[in-house]
């Protein structure tokens, strides 16, 4: 028979355990979901400002740096820097400092947990490193499960299937299979005779594939993930998208077509300007950064960009870390300044194509770098009227992809990128064009004479000495005129269009003498002589 103080002994301890138990669930359901929400941005996996790192109860207590204050003392919270930080009114010491206070409940749940000992599991686990996640590792090629015989993409969906022990399915029938086909590659479902090619599967996949609606079809899918759009619709603005973006829209489809690899595609669009910038094969790729442009405020074209190049071609949202580090990726704040740098210098314009010379025809939407020297600054809290300009940004990628970037070279770029009116083309296209237009003035000129000739020179001759009025000769408008002295007077100033026009119609060329004297006026003193009028008066030589 236990003697009576080892049955007490195992009660108490069991009783110990147990409400060690409870405090560990009250960590787990009302402190650790505090710290997580609230703490882990700068004191998590990713980033441990002071060298703190709260994601688990031992961290928390183990506190932070060398020389600094206890984090907490299990068993006393007067003696710890978590409930003097979080309750105080600083507001350059209260934590966390973004945001509101924790809620009073929330700070007592705190206080009562670390005089109970701040008992948390065993086994508690922290976050794993957001750095070391698969989705931000250098592509590796695995080695293909199986034998290795037959489609690798086949084998490792076998070995898929045999892991979760499911049965795959039996191939299509062939009408079924060559309509999956037809409308995967091509988007259009086969015709009847289409159904019945006697030819092989892999024949049929072969011509799809070299058809010219394979790379419509799957340049749609590729329009949509780069935000394609046709005209904005605002005259001959470059604004948003522009109505000659469907250059952009073709290179895509071309680009499919020609089986173009998709690091090139990536490449060409945001920087063809500076891979190729003579040949408009390429730089119309940079339609990308075209589509995007923004009138009105450069900040807003550039967090587009920034939001959308991430999104399109890294697959990640780095607009939260325009205000801040990211919490659960590792972006920081600078990386998002880092990554806009790379755009900070570049415009966007139209460029003449060959054989246009008016760009509401026709032109090619591009990005091109403008200003060299532009300056990237932090902007504090993502305020753009806030910026830090005690630091300049440098560009550069997300410093977790730094390691697969190249390094950043400089570049010499020829006259034409920055100048597209010295390429030889232009010149000689806008000579063709004013060739054109004399030509056409010639023929209607020489339609006017054919239609009306004037006199030959040698028979015209006009005198007159103004000693009265000779309506055979001229037509006056307007009031106040007198003929004296041998001179036709303009008696009364005014603002009017006082015309003495001559009846007789002058040759083609001819010579003009007059005498004339201002003798007084007020805002406007002056006269003039026009020739070569047409009839309505709205236009003229003078």
């Amino acid at each position: 028979m236990r003697p009576v103080r080892s049955i007490a002994l195992s009660v108490c301890s069991a009783l110990v355990a147990t409400s060690s138990a409870r405090s560990a669930e009250v960590y787990l359901d009302a402190i650790k979901p505090v710290l997580e929400a609230r703490c882990y941005a700068c004191h998590g996996a990713l980033k441990q400002k002071s060298g703190l790192r709260v994601d688990t109860a031992k961290r928390l207590v183990a506190g932070a740096e060398e020389g600094t204050k206890p984090v907490l003392m299990p068993g006393n919270p007067a003696e710890g820097e978590l409930l003097r930080r979080v309750t105080s009114a600083d507001p350059h010491e209260r934590m966390p400092p973004e945001g509101e206070p924790l809620e009073a409940e929330e700070i007592e749940a705190i206080r009562n947990w670390i005089t109970a000992g701040a008992p948390a599991p065993e086994n508690e686990k922290g976050d794993d490193d957001p750095r070391e996640h698969w989705a931000f590792q250098r592509i590796e090629r695995p080695p293909v499960p199986g034998d290795g015989h037959g489609n690798p993409v086949d084998a490792f969906l076998a070995a898929k299937q045999y892991e979760q022990m499911l049965e795959p399915q039996a191939e299509a029938e062939r009408p079924l299979l060559l309509r999956r086909l037809y409308l995967d590659l091509i988007g259009l479902p086969p015709t009847v005779a289409q159904l019945r090619d006697p030819r092989s599967y892999e024949a049929i996949v072969d011509e799809l594939l070299a058809s010219p609606q394979h790379g419509e079809r799957w340049a749609r899918h590729w329009m949509d993930v780069w935000r394609y759009s046709d005209w904005y619709g605002l005259d001959a603005q470059l604004r948003n998208s522009q109505k000659h973006m469907w250059h952009w829209r073709d290179w895509i489809v071309a680009s499919l077509n020609s089986d173009k690899g998709y690091d090139r595609m990536i490449a060409e669009m945001l920087a063809g300007d500076e891979i190729a910038p003579e040949d408009p094969n390429v730089v119309v790729a940079t339609g990308f950064l075209a589509r995007n442009y923004y009138l009105f405020n450069r900040t807003t074209w550039l967090d587009d960009t920034i939001e959308h190049t991430g999104k399109a071609f890294l697959g990640l949202t780095l607009n939260c870390a325009k205000c801040h580090d990211h919490k659960y990726d590792p972006i920081t704040q600078v990386d998002y300044y880092r990554f806009r740098a790379l755009f900070e210098p570049h415009q966007v314009r139209l460029d003449p194509v060959p054989g246009v010379t008016d760009l509401e025809q026709d032109g090619l939407p591009r990005a091109f770098d403008d200003h060299l020297d532009a300056v990237t600054y932090l902007h504090r809290k993502g305020d753009e009227k806030n910026p830090d300009k005690e630091t300049r940004i440098e560009p550069g990628v997300p410093a977790i992809l730094a390691a697969f970037a190249s390094p950043a070279v400089p570049i010499d770029l020829p006259l034409a990128a920055y100048a597209p009116g010295a390429r030889d083309y232009v010149g000689r296209d806008h000579l063709v064009a004013a060739e054109g237009e004399l030509e056409k003035a010639r023929a209607a000129l020489a339609s006017l004479a054919v239609a009306s000739p004037g006199p030959a020179e040698s028979d015209f001759a006009v005198s007159d000495p103004f000693d009265g009025p000779n309506e055979a000769l001229w037509e006056i408008s307007g009031d106040d005129w007198e003929f004296r002295e041998g001179a036709l007077w303009k008696t009364t100033a005014n603002r009017e269009n006082n015309v003495v026009r001559l009846i007789p119609k002058p040759p083609r060329d001819f010579e003009l003498v007059a005498d004339y004297t201002t003798t007084g006026g007020t805002t406007y003193k002056s006269i003039g002589f026009r020739f070569d009028c047409v009839e309505d008066g709205k236009a003229q030589h003078q």
